[in-house]
């Protein structure tokens, strides 16, 4: 059962409005006197439903439950835009998987070259119906994109620890774990060499995540994967 997110009133009271009252009240046919699990943006709650109507559900919460991630490890990801449906499936993967902040990045061989407002908002209602369903507790950070040389001058000093995936790499991501760190993934077709040149400058450590080439997708998501834990 997903963990909705709801507007807490008081200690004992909580309303959900907008999209999610439909979902609730009829897929799945959730009914006055009924259980439901929701949320605000860090801790969950068990809770009774006392009325519907006029486009809310009004709650009577019954406890609270402490909610976790997936580990202790705080992951940025720098994923260069790719196909938007590819980076859809990647925002709902990257999410359950536990990344921090995702910063979307256009380099010499983005074969997409903008997102728009309506894609970016579609991508964090993504993000938070991945939330609802995973239950982590913190909601990630899906930055505005930026071209390369602007996110290694205004992004990446953020991270103090800064990999990137490079499959020439003699380094293998395993052992390059941190409890903060960031990776940077290419385009498909990777990154040119001379902005292999520019990011290494910029203090990024080769990373390889095995010696067979990787989809940008796969690449991203099996690094948040062995980051985040």
């Amino acid at each position: 059962m997903p963990r909705f997110f709801a507007d807490i009133l008081s200690g004992s009271e909580a309303v959900i409005t907008g999209k999610d009252v439909s979902h609730i009240l009829g897929p799945l046919r959730k009914k006055i006197g009924d259980e439901l699990f929701i949320r605000d943006h860090e801790t969950g709650y068990r809770g009774r439903i006392t009325a519907t109507g006029g486009g809310r559900i009004a709650i009577e919460m019954l406890s609270s439950q402490e909610l976790s991630d997936r580990g202790c490890c705080r992951v940025h990801l720098g994923i260069s835009l790719i196909d938007l449906k590819d980076m859809g499936d990647l925002m709902r993967g990257v999410t359950e998987l536990g990344v921090s902040e995702i910063h979307p990045v256009i380099s010499g061989r983005s074969n997409v070259r903008d997102m728009g407002e309506k894609r970016m908002q579609r991508f964090r209602q993504i993000i938070l119906e991945a939330i609802k369903q995973c239950e982590r507790r913190s909601i990630p950070v899906l930055h505005e994109p930026l071209m390369l040389d602007e996110f290694l001058e205004a992004s990446a000093p953020a991270w103090p620890n800064r990999l990137v995936a490079l499959p020439s790499s003699q380094v293998s991501l395993r052992d390059c774990r941190h409890e903060h760190a960031g990776i940077l993934i290419g385009p498909e077709g990777g990154f040119s060499e001379s902005e292999t040149e520019r990011i290494i400058s910029c203090a990024f450590t080769p990373v390889h995540m095995g010696r067979t080439i990787l989809r940008s997708s796969t690449a991203a998501l099996t690094a948040v994967a062995l980051l985040a834990m």
